[in-house]
């Protein structure tokens, strides 16, 4: 009776190893599985995935994988291909443009020095070379997102003060609450880009907030910041997460006669710089904060 119960006992034992190393290989293969899927998620390559051991019952669920896998991966292709060719067009467009507007407004501006014109001839010129102004500065910024996207801006690093770049766009605009760290702020990057950042978001708050403008700088152990304060009504919560995306704008008429690319441009510029941005909306106060890294060492 003994070895019986003996055998018994080993039968249960190996029958529990079995289950037991059953229950983990499964885990151990969809463990497996499931870090490979989220690399070729990230991959963009035409892997796929498989099994280290055949198993009829995770086959059916990898097969199913794979084929999501790959209209995935046909989708993104997809979506970049459309995405190039807008930023061509783009391009292209920015590039046709500027020639003959340059030529008109070298016309326009014989015109304004011709001692023949009338006084309201004269007003009628000057009014045209203003909106020209305008469409060139527009089609300087749809120029330079383009480069920006297209990775084709050469960038000179220098190390350089954080608030004397401020200052001086400080000097070029009406700021009317200006907090700026009266110590130097050292940061290893281009300068001009930075410029650009801090004129495009000032530029933005002059241009669309109402009142209360305060534009400030400080730092923590780890990051410059710059803060950009002005209150608005033309700004709702639902427009923070949009607010950085390309030719989106709150002014529905367009009648401010921007592009929608002026905080796109200074993001693009922030992220290339090691930077980061951000923006939110707290009792119609609007703030865009703009953090760049201290060097280490």
């Amino acid at each position: 009776m003994s070895v019986v119960l003996q055998i018994y006992a080993i039968i249960v034992t190996l029958s529990l190893i079995i289950v037991l190393s059953f229950y983990l290989f499964h885990r151990r293969e969809v463990t497996r599985l499931s870090q490979k899927l989220q690399t070729l998620l990230h991959s963009f390559t035409h892997a796929e995935l498989t099994l280290d051991f055949p198993s009829s019952d995770i086959t059916d669920l990898v097969n199913a994988l794979n084929e999501l896998l790959r209209v995935y991966h046909k989708q993104v292709y997809s979506l970049q291909k459309k995405d190039e060719a807008i930023k061509e067009t783009i391009t292209n467009l920015a590039h046709d443009l500027r020639t003959p507007v340059t030529a008109i407004q070298g016309y326009t501006q014989m015109l304004l020095q011709s001692p023949e014109l009338s006084e309201e001839d004269l007003d009628a010129a000057a009014v045209i070379n203003e909106r020209l102004n305008v469409l060139n500065q527009l089609l300087n910024q749809l120029f330079e997102f383009a480069r920006i996207e297209a990775d084709e801006m050469d960038f000179s690093y220098t190390t350089f003060d954080l608030n004397a770049v401020l200052r001086s766009v400080e000097e070029r605009k009406i700021i009317p609450a200006l907090s700026i760290a009266e110590i130097s702020f050292p940061f290893y990057g281009d300068e001009k880009a930075v410029t650009r950042i801090f004129e495009n978001i000032i530029s933005n708050a002059l241009s669309h907030g109402k009142s209360d403008y305060h534009f400030s700088s400080y730092d923590d152990n780890e990051n410059y910041h710059f803060s950009f304060q002005n209150f608005t009504d033309s700004i709702n919560e639902s427009d923070i997460d949009k607010i950085f995306n390309r030719f989106y704008t709150t002014d529905l008429s367009r009648s401010r006669k921007t592009t929608g690319l002026g905080l796109t441009i200074a993001k693009n510029l922030t992220v290339k710089m090691g930077g980061s941005i951000s923006a939110s909306l707290n009792n119609n106060v609007f703030e865009i904060v703009v953090c760049f890294p201290k060097q280490k060492g």
